[in-house]
């Protein structure tokens, strides 16, 4: 404990949470390096940008070294009271996980060789077999079905292999196979490392059916033969059929993109010719290069782009936090405005938010830019009352639009939540507002201690998802404004970017920058996924996760 007093995190390591330790170590050593080099310059303001509150950054950056000094306090506390009560810490997940591995490994090779040991010499010649002959084995044990499958698999993976495999797997780290395009040869590298590791998952269920087999039958018991094969691949073991093709339907459309899109970021593909940078275009003869962490230096060296990704960042943050909470306290207001019991019409009512909610989404939001239009009904109506004499040009200033788009999204997204918070409200016990009338409590207790904790318990992991979603909701922002006014500076994302409208315009607008557009990509699903799981891992929905206490 003294020692992570002086050294928050140090305590932590040496008491056995190793990874943790190590983050707030981490954590401290970088703040400590920016504050100790440019951060007290920024927080005095000798080192000023236009686009960024460098004073405010210094300021966070202290706020941040504080909040990890006291967590890596509280959690070393935590460890030392656990030792002594004999409650056992949770230790290091790495070395957990792999003391575990090597557990299940030396027991899987013991039971091998006690099974070899006591077996015929045909079952030990099977099972050396089935080191390298998938399926056969088991074809001989009369087990046809999962043998032909293995067998199958093998056959055509080694043909795959001397076909184009080999070609393919070297060409992930060349892309120069000719005839081949560069991209092609990061597709077919990665499906071919894909199915390397399937084909030795596959080796290892063989030899495990082998001496499962084997075990058996040296216990003179009944094999499960291909009928029972059948009959148990439809009934004990139907998920295995059911998730095969949703299993290889979520490799190729969605691991292996996902896997590309993050390799991209490491190469030069990109129509921009960026001074230092020989960006190309990959053809028939022109191929690719891996760069490293070129294209990341240029999001955060150039200045140009560092201005582009500091106010996009900043903006999807605004945006992703206001276009949540204020649908969801919105639609709470009104669900629970509707619960009341002396509102008349409330089927009227209801209706008017599904009819709002039915609507396709692109057609509220074309007729909203439309209305707030330098000569739309909006502008019309104001010079017609005398509010203004000219029209005001509402999508021509970043700030209103801004609050605009916020606006409107409230009128999209307030109903679904109306509509779900309605259903909540139903499930609240009655005897907990019946108790505390009882007691005494006023209507905003009730709300406080009552309804709102119950709602949000079971609201948690929907907010989360609506966080997550609105960070990367590209249709309000493109239909409404499609990211602009331009910015003043030259950049390439617009005023009222965020940042997937921003990857849009990298990637499918010239000069379409793919590998920047890559990059940034990485950097969205690191915050969204870091921000998921900091959230969740600490609400209460995650921490009782069957019961509400």
């Amino acid at each position: 404990m003294i020692i992570n007093l002086f050294v928050p995190g140090l305590g932590t390591s040496l008491l056995g949470d190793i990874e943790l330790g190590l983050a707030y170590l981490l954590g401290e050593f970088l703040l400590v390096l920016y504050l100790a080099t440019l951060g007290w310059q920024h927080l005095i303001g000798r080192i000023s940008y236009s686009y960024l509150n460098l004073p405010l950054l210094a300021t966070l950056a202290i706020a941040a070294f504080l909040c990890i000094y006291y967590f890596a306090l509280r959690h070393n506390v935590k460890m030392v009271i656990n030792k002594r009560e004999g409650r056992a810490n949770t230790g290091s997940y790495v070395i957990n996980f792999f003391k575990r591995t090597a557990v299940k490994i030396k027991t899987f090779f013991a039971a091998y060789a006690f099974a070899y040991h006591q077996a015929s010499d045909r079952d030990k010649g099977l099972l050396s077999i089935s080191w390298f002959i998938l399926g056969l084995p088991a074809i001989i044990h009369k087990q046809f079905i999962r043998g032909i499958l293995l067998l199958s698999f093998q056959v055509l993976f080694i043909l795959y292999m001397i076909a184009r495999g080999a070609r393919d797997f070297v060409g992930l780290f060349t892309l120069r196979v000719p005839g081949i395009l560069s991209t092609q040869s990061i597709v077919f590298g990665v499906a071919v490392i894909i199915l390397i590791l399937f084909g030795l998952f596959l080796v290892f269920l063989n030899v495990n059916i082998t001496l499962r087999n084997v075990v058996l039958i040296s216990g003179k018991e009944e094999l499960e033969k291909t009928k029972e094969e059948l009959s148990s691949l439809i009934n004990k073991r139907f998920y295995l059929s059911a998730l095969f093709i949703p299993v290889i339907g979520a490799l190729l459309f969605t691991i292996i993109p996902l896997v590309f899109m993050i390799l991209i970021a490491f190469t030069n593909y990109s129509y921009r010719v960026v001074e230092g940078y020989q960006n190309v275009v990959p053809t028939w003869d022109t191929y690719l290069s891996w760069v490293g962490f070129d294209t990341f230096r240029r999001v955060f060296s150039v200045s140009k782009n560092l201005q582009d990704l500091v106010q996009t960042f900043s903006w999807t943050m605004i945006w992703a936090i206001l276009s949540t909470l204020t649908c969801y306290f919105g639609g709470l207001f009104l669900a629970m405005l509707l619960n009341k019991k002396n509102i008349k019409g409330k089927i009227i009512y209801r209706s008017l938010f599904v009819i709002s909610m039915a609507l396709p989404q692109f057609v509220s939001l074309l007729v909203m830019r439309t209305m707030f239009e330098d000569f739309g009904p909006i502008n019309t109506i104001l010079q017609q009352w005398g509010w203004t004499e000219t029209f005001i040009s509402f999508w021509d200033d970043a700030t209103i639009s801004k609050i605009l788009i916020v606006t409107i999204n409230m009128w999209v997204g307030i109903p679904y939540y109306m509509l779900l918070m309605s259903g909540l409200l139903i499930n609240v016990p009655k005897d907990y507002y019946e108790a505390a009338t009882i007691e005494g409590a006023s209507r905003g207790q009730i709300f406080s201690k009552i309804t709102f904790p119950h709602l949000l318990y079971m609201t948690t992991p929907l907010l989360i998802t609506s966080f997550v979603s609105n960070i990367n909701n590209f249709n309000v922002i493109w239909f409404l404004t499609a990211g602009e006014p331009s910015s003043t500076y030259g950049g390439t994302a617009g005023g009222t970017d965020i940042l997937i409208t921003w990857l849009y315009k990298l990637t499918m607008k010239a000069p379409m920058d793919y590998n920047f557009g890559a990059a940034i990509g990485i950097i969205m699903f690191i915050i969204s996924a870091t921000l998921s799981l900091i959230i969740f891992r600490r609400s209460r929905a995650y921490r009782s996760e069957e019961e509400y206490r």
